[in-house]
């Protein structure tokens, strides 16, 4: 039996570090001030609909599986192993881009004693092979001192950062300082083009993932009020952090010069050459890399705890099934480490010599083959 080691608090912080990402904050910020529109349809019509029914379900089965459960109890094992696959699956794919980005990001953050990193391929490689597994072993000590990195990561990397910059674009309206967004009512209602409307579906993803919470009822202290209350709290942080975080980028950042990488890292240039403090944005940038890794964090071990479950009704080989002193699918975090390993070696290089323009279509090509061969090799072990 799980201690019950989270307590509300951290659950909250670790729903803010799996779904804030410094990542959208520029993309989002490109949309200019109809991301009010864009946000606000995306939260009533989607946001919000989803958090309700992940506190309602997380309350009336406060056990663990998460969506792998709810989804049995509706529908069957059959179609909840499915989803808790394509699940786990997804989060694998993902994995590349996010570790691409971190090591990009820790490159930038080492650029004034080794300059061009960015540029080495061996750095990326490597940097992000050590970092997939260090997290990994991270989660072998247990969700206790996983739920501690991911709660002091999001904190320190995500809150403080976003939350400065929140406050420097404040600052810079409140002075008069010359903005690249106009506040008016009409520039709330986008233009409905099809390139703004590719904007929408980023913010979707954006919001996504306020599930991942209810892969840790086990180890949460009153999960019939702790989730629910979580659930409704980071969602109304979620909101404000996006939306008054990305207007700020956006009000220094002109909409054409932002970096979907480093906008973020664009707008603190700014604020604190203003400032006359520029020479601290290294240090900025390291807290933000901080915040990407507790993200990370989060998803390394959330989704692997859900297909774990399903390992109960013999979907997955036996050897899955094997768990360490500390109740930690193991040799699960083992296969989702190797997999990912390889995929961002194989994703990195096809990246750099352009063989696709667009890494997500190689991600998605990639995802689709790796489903239909592992969902035909798994149902034969089940039947």
């Amino acid at each position: 039996m799980s201690k019950k080691n989270i307590t509300t608090v951290q659950l909250i912080l670790i729903s803010l570090s799996a779904i804030i990402g410094v990542k959208s904050i520029p993309m989002f910020a490109g949309v200019g001030l109809s991301l009010v529109f864009f946000l606000g349809i995306s939260t009533i019509l989607f946001f919000i609909p989803i958090a309700l029914v992940i506190a309602e379900l997380s309350s009336t089965w406060p056990e663990s599986g998460g969506c792998y459960l709810w989804i049995k109890k509706a529908y069957g094992e059959y179609i909840a192993f499915i989803v808790i696959w394509a699940y786990w699956i997804e989060s694998i794919i993902w994995f590349p881009t996010m570790l691409i980005f971190i090591i990009a990001m820790l490159g930038h953050t080492l650029n004034p004693i080794y300059p061009n990193l960015e540029n080495n391929p061996y750095f990326f490689v490597i940097g992000t092979i050590l970092t997939f597994w260090i997290l990994t072993f991270i989660n072998f000590y247990g969700i206790k001192l996983s739920a501690k990195f991911s709660s002091i990561g999001v904190f320190v990397g995500t809150i403080f950062p976003i939350t400065l910059i929140i406050i420097l674009g404040l600052n810079w309206i409140i002075k008069g300082e010359n903005v690249n967004i106009i506040f008016n009512w009409s520039n709330i209602i986008p233009n409905f083009s099809l390139n703004n409307l590719v904007f929408l579906s980023g913010i979707l993803l954006g919001i996504s993932g306020i599930e991942i919470i209810s892969f840790y009822i086990n180890d949460v202290k009153n999960p019939e009020k702790s989730i629910a209350k979580a659930v409704i709290i980071s969602s109304l942080f979620i909101v404000i952090i996006y939306l008054m975080g990305s207007i700020s980028v956006a009000i220094v950042v002109p909409k054409d010069e932002i970096n979907f990488a480093s906008g973020i890292t664009q707008a603190l240039k700014i604020f604190f050459t203003k400032l006359q403090i520029e020479a601290i944005t290294p240090i900025i940038t390291f807290f933000l890399l901080i915040g990407s890794l507790s993200g990370m964090n989060t998803w390394i071990i959330g989704p692997a705890k859900g297909l774990f479950e399903a390992t109960n009704d013999n979907f997955l080989p036996a050897f899955l099934k094997k768990t360490n002193k500390h109740d930690v699918p193991v040799n699960i975090l083992l296969l989702q480490a190797t997999i990912g390993s390889v995929l961002s070696i194989i994703f990195f290089f096809i990246y750099k010599q352009h063989k696709w323009t667009n890494l997500d279509i190689c991600l998605f090509i990639i995802s689709i083959c790796i489903n239909f061969v592992c969902n035909d090799i798994f149902f034969c072990i089940k039947t």
